[in-house]
């Protein structure tokens, strides 16, 4: 539910494609997305499609 300072809807959320979803299939290749704690801080990203 994010919003905008004028009070319309935000869109920054949509382009979230692996945030909170540990486990569940990539949407570009399938593959199960992963999750990390690196200083304390989770981090999630597809093995396979995150860049280096």
């Amino acid at each position: 539910d994010f919003r905008k300072v004028d009070g319309s809807e935000g869109a920054f959320a949509r382009e979230l494609q692996v945030y909170g979803r540990t486990g569940k299939p990539c949407n570009k290749c399938q593959q199960p997305i992963k999750k990390i704690i690196i200083g304390g801080r989770s981090t999630f990203f597809c093995p396979e499609c995150q860049k280096r």
